[in-house]
């Protein structure tokens, strides 16, 4: 056979496999990201990075000034740049600010702040949606589903304002103001706690009235809030009948970073698929000088640190507590640290302005994590077995600290007024005490023991959304219901009427009966 005879059969059998191997279309993905919040963009951009490994074009909306800094982190991804005249960095000029005194407002500066952010995302919202170049762009992609965080509820404005048959798609860690109502699930607040407070599924009498209470009035505010913020948005690119809460409610599926494992059951709809876990990925062998480290505590083992966001923010005096305390240890302590060297630090301590934290947690020799509860940490620690003392201070984080401790996987500790001595008996104790070890691995072996991982869940769960065009069928009604429809008051009105005019036409009737029955009684009395 000649060689132009091989080639071409060469280049059949090349096609003809090709015909043969089942190949996945390659699709358009946009991703709207929250402009501040770190550990919502890196669940999002792995969820990208996924679906970029299916083959699939993942294109990201970022401000002009992230430009540089994204395509050096992301390569694999597009970005479509907007004019944001310095939202981003009021944004985070304000984020800091929330990391610097957490733990520390009142609820009336909470709520301030909370409004100062909201004002300044729907500005950030607003020039995003106003760009005409960006517009005219993300047209002519024709992007097959949107992806955001309802932290950012651009996303979804974005979404409807592209074409209101381009689904789109949440990713968030639980409710808080806008996904309740987007659902239509119920909440029975008697065994479900606020994302906000510490408490679990079996609470006191005093925890239940404190959960009602804050489970009403927070969403209220926040919702006051987000709603005079983006409604106008909402009517200038969606529809003059529209509000926030509408276009919310159309979202095709919710990705919740929950695993029943750690959380505690709630009830759910179809649309609401639980991928806790996702951020975790392989972990890597650890370079030469680390393991060196970690081999060098012989059967003592490693404390592996992290305060997530707030290591830039730690007060010199709390770093010279958690130094004494990590100093005491015979366990050697691999410390996510930025700043000055405490004069209390130990030999045994190693600062890191950043750490491979998933490779060291998967690591055999690691006994303890020291964290503050930040969700994709706690995750990380799940999925390697690796048990937690949790020092939480905002956000999801204390209600992650109790989940953490109902499950016996850790204790918890208030980072703002723990002393060095009470830091260094936790972390003994937990060290020293083989339930917590137990414990950590029997949840990791249940977390580990499902069908899919998180990851490749979610992924499944998006390429559903966009084969179909969207997934209306597993909306609840709910979500179109009026008020008093939802909570039944126009039937709870009817039966009482019906039971009203029931007992009054009883009520007359024994009363004309009476009346009768006595007037013969008197006539019969008179003629006697």
């Amino acid at each position: 056979m000649g060689s132009g005879q091989k080639l071409r059969c060469s280049a059949f059998l090349l096609v003809l496999l090709g015909l043969l191997t089942p190949t996945s279309s390659a699709e358009k993905v946009l991703l709207v990201p929250p402009p501040v919040g770190d550990s919502h963009w890196m669940a999002m951009a792995k969820i990208g990075r996924a679906l970029v490994d299916k083959g699939h074009t993942v294109a990201v909306v970022i401000p002009q000034d992230l430009m540089v800094k994204r395509r050096a982190e992301w390569p694999d991804f597009q970005f479509e740049a907007f004019q944001d005249q310095g939202t981003y960095v009021r944004l985070k000029e304000i984020q800091e600010k929330g990391l610097s005194t957490a733990g520390k407002l009142s609820i009336f500066e909470f709520a301030n702040l909370f409004y100062a952010m909201s004002g300044e995302l729907m500005k950030h919202c607003s020039l995003l949606l106003g760009d005409s170049k960006l517009e005219h762009q993300l047209r002519a992609s024709q992007y097959s589903v949107v992806i955001s965080d309802p932290i950012f509820p651009c996303g979804a404005i974005l979404s409807a304002h592209l074409d209101i048959r381009v689904p789109h798609i949440a990713v968030l860690r639980l409710d808080f103001f806008l996904d309740e109502r987007g659902t239509g699930v119920p909440i029975p607040l008697s065994y479900v706690p606020s994302i906000v407070t510490d408490f679990t599924d079996d609470m006191t009498f005093e925890q239940r009235v404190q959960n009602v209470i804050v489970s009403t009035l927070l969403p209220l505010v926040a919702q006051s809030i987000v709603s005079s913020a983006f409604d106008g948005l909402v009517r200038t690119y969606v529809g003059k009948e529209e509000t926030i809460q509408s276009v919310t409610s159309r979202t095709d599926l919710w990705l919740y970073q929950t695993d029943d494992v750690l959380d505690f059951p709630r009830p759910s709809m179809p649309n609401m698929v639980q991928v806790g876990g996702l951020n975790v990925g392989e972990a890597a062998p650890l370079t030469k000088d680390m393991e060196a480290f970690v081999k060098s505590s012989g059967d003592d083992g490693a404390i592996v640190v992290s305060f997530g966001s707030i290591v830039k923010t730690m007060s010199t005096e709390r770093q010279e507590v958690f130094a004494a305390a990590f100093a005491r240890l015979r366990q050697k302590v691999v410390w996510r640290y930025v700043g000055a060297q405490p004069t209390s630090l130990g030999n045994n301590t190693k600062l890191l302005a950043w750490l491979p934290q998933n490779d060291l947690l998967a690591n055999q020799k690691t006994r303890a994590f020291v964290t503050h509860a930040g969700s994709n940490d706690m995750y990380e620690a799940l999925h390697h077995g690796v048990p937690m003392v949790c020092l939480p201070l905002f956000s999801d984080q204390p209600a992650n600290a109790a989940r953490v401790v109902a499950r016996g996987l850790g204790v918890k500790l208030d980072f703002s007024t723990v002393t060095s001595d009470q830091l260094y008996q936790a972390i003994l104790h937990v060290v020293t005490n083989t339930s917590y070890q137990e414990t950590a691995a029997r949840l990791s072996r249940l977390h580990h023991d499902q069908p899919q991982s998180p990851m490749d869940r979610a992924v499944w769960w998006i390429e559903h959304v966009i084969k179909h065009g969207g997934l209306p069928h597993l909306r609840a009604r709910a979500v179109e219901l009026p008020w008093y429809q939802y909570y039944l008051l126009d039937v709870a009105a009817f039966l009482l009427a019906v039971c009203a005019a029931v007992l009054g036409t009883v009520w007359y009737s024994c009363s004309f009966i009476c009346r009768k029955i006595c007037c013969k009684g008197e006539a019969k009395l008179k003629s006697q």
